[in-house]
């Protein structure tokens, strides 16, 4: 009986194999940086619903966290142990980046919003800049679209606030891709990261 109950569970495995390999992963991404509010905000949904996972990080703590991991590691490892670690990460993400390009190619961004209020202090300064923000924000776009499947025109907007000096920006988007994808990259990763550690 239990011989035969464990060949029913194998078989309903390797037949839901296909059905999770070829499910759709979506992420909607979150940020907001203003006077009022600081977080990013992830919500993940796949395998048609059935996981469902939602968490908000204060964008204050992550950059402090951040902060304090770079000053605690520039007091173990001083100047030589530094330039060493920075080495080693380049190599690894040279290494990643064949990994990365064949994921990045089979995402697809939707419902792309980002945008920035932008105040520098005086109308001279704050256009000069805001014409800054808004190139950079295409140049990234123009990026991502050949890189990527940008299934939308993104909303990039940037107001000048003249009167006074302030920098708030909001940004929105959907991304989707196939588990099976991502399960690839991952193994194209581990191998990239073996052959580096042999070498």
């Amino acid at each position: 009986m239990i011989i035969v109950i464990a060949a029913i569970l194998l078989l309903l495995i390797i037949a839901s194999l296909p059905l999770i390999i070829f499910s759709t992963v979506r992420v909607t991404v979150i940020m907001e940086h203003s006077s009022t509010v600081e977080e990013l905000q992830i919500a993940v949904r796949a395998l048609f619903g059935l996981v469902v996972y939602e968490t908000t990080i204060p964008l204050i703590e992550l950059f402090e966290e951040g902060e304090e991991t770079v000053k605690k590691k520039k007091k173990e490892k001083g100047l030589k142990g530094e330039t060493k670690e920075l080495v080693q990460v380049l190599k690894k993400a040279f290494r990643a980046r064949k990994s990365f390009l064949f994921f990045l190619k089979r995402v697809r961004f939707k419902n792309v919003q980002w945008e920035t209020n932008f105040g520098a202090g005086n109308a001279a300064n704050t256009a000069v800049f805001a014409e800054i923000v808004m190139n950079a924000k295409v140049a990234i776009f123009t990026l991502l679209s050949h890189y990527s499947n940008l299934h939308t025109i993104p909303q990039l907007i940037v107001t000048p606030i003249y009167e006074m000096k302030t920098i708030q920006t909001y940004m929105k988007c959907m991304i989707t891709f196939k588990l099976g994808h991502a399960m690839i990259a991952v193994i194209k990763l581990m191998k990239s990261q073996k052959k580096l550690q042999e070498a």
